[in-house]
């Protein structure tokens, strides 16, 4: 957008980018009822001619099943409006032996990495694949009418539906996990690497949310990096952030220490290291590579250097993470 100066012809160009804060739901608890069976039906044929016939009620309908999706389109659980799922009933059994309707069932979309327990934090499933499902709730069975079961005098009712309390929680699944201090340029180098918009600032804790790009390579390889909120000493203390955010890496394949030039590299790496293995010791087994950041600054010797603002070695960056990544699966193979 061009704006002008009223008091100079000069142009000064205002970017459009918006970058709206929402807020990062990767938590919810949810209540599923699923549908209650239909009554059977009990009557007996009867016409102009015939005034007590045979046994004619047909069974009730199944109530509907609830299933949960692995959607690739939802990135976290903020647009999960409905903490309360009911499903739907079967209907009654009808007469000439009619059955009645089973209840439709339902299928809600939740982000790929959903993992579901139950209220004793009881492991369910896990949704790791995308288009993966799983019933969460099973409807329950329709009332026998007296049409197949002639010995049936009363009215059958149907099996209610199963109700459960529910936790869902989000782990994102990531090939590469950016680990770092605040304002260290995980951030940055992100926008840098990948096509990736994340709000940059020049203060710390500006990733507030979990993020993730795609690396594309030379040869249509491409790799998914997570960029997520930057730890600080003492952050299992819950100073900080956290270290609740650590949950979004557990999954990746492998992690990226991004160090700050300006400050004791050992010391920082050294640091991240212990928080991670306050939180999970087996994420630090994860092949790892160590990158320091605005080497245009400072430059440091010992650990391969960047400066993702200026664009740096932002290429050879990306060779020895697809070398690394070579090699981890010839490791697997064999």
């Amino acid at each position: 957008m061009k704006l002008l100066h009223r008091f100079s012809k000069e142009v000064i160009y205002k970017s459009n980018a918006n970058f709206l804060e929402r807020n990062f739901v990767d938590k919810i608890k949810l209540f599923v009822k699923a549908g209650d069976g239909g009554k059977g039906c009990v009557c007996y044929y009867r016409d102009r001619i015939i005034v007590t016939g045979a046994p004619d009620g047909g069974d009730g309908g199944k109530g509907g099943d609830i299933y949960l999706k692995a959607c690739t389109t939802m990135s976290d659980f903020s647009n999960f409006n409905k903490p309360h799922i009911k499903g739907n009933n079967g209907r009654q059994g009808m007469k000439e032996k009619k059955n009645g309707k089973n209840g439709g069932d339902l299928y809600f979309s939740v982000p790929v990495g959903t993992i579901i327990y139950d209220e004793n934090r009881k492991f369910i499933s896990d949704l790791y694949e995308p288009f993966k499902q799983v019933m969460i709730a099973k409807g329950g069975k329709g009332g026998r009418g007296n049409g197949k079961h002639v010995a049936i005098r009363e009215v059958e009712l149907g099996e209610l539906g199963q109700e459960k309390n529910l936790l869902l929680e989000l782990s994102t699944i990531a090939d590469i996990g950016l680990v770092g201090f605040p304002n260290a340029g995980k951030s940055t180098l992100l926008a840098s690497a990948s096509r990736t918009l994340p709000k940059i600032a020049d203060y710390p804790f500006t990733t507030l949310n979990p993020l993730i790009g795609k690396i594309n390579f030379i040869d249509n390889f491409s790799m998914t990096i997570s960029d997520i909120p930057g730890l600080i000493e003492d952050a299992h203390l819950n100073k900080g952030l956290g270290i609740e955010f650590l949950r979004h890496i557990e999954r990746c394949k492998m992690l990226l220490y991004v160090l700050d030039a300006q400050e004791d590299v050992e010391n920082q790496l050294n640091i991240l290291k212990k928080e991670i293995h306050e939180y999970n010791p087996k994420i630090l087994q994860k092949p790892s590579l160590v990158i320091v950041n605005k080497i245009d600054l400072i430059d440091n010797q010992n650990y391969f250097g960047i400066s993702a603002k200026h664009g740096v070695n932002i290429g050879d960056g990306k060779s020895q993470i697809e070398r690394e990544e070579i090699v981890n699966r010839k490791k697997v193979i064999k």
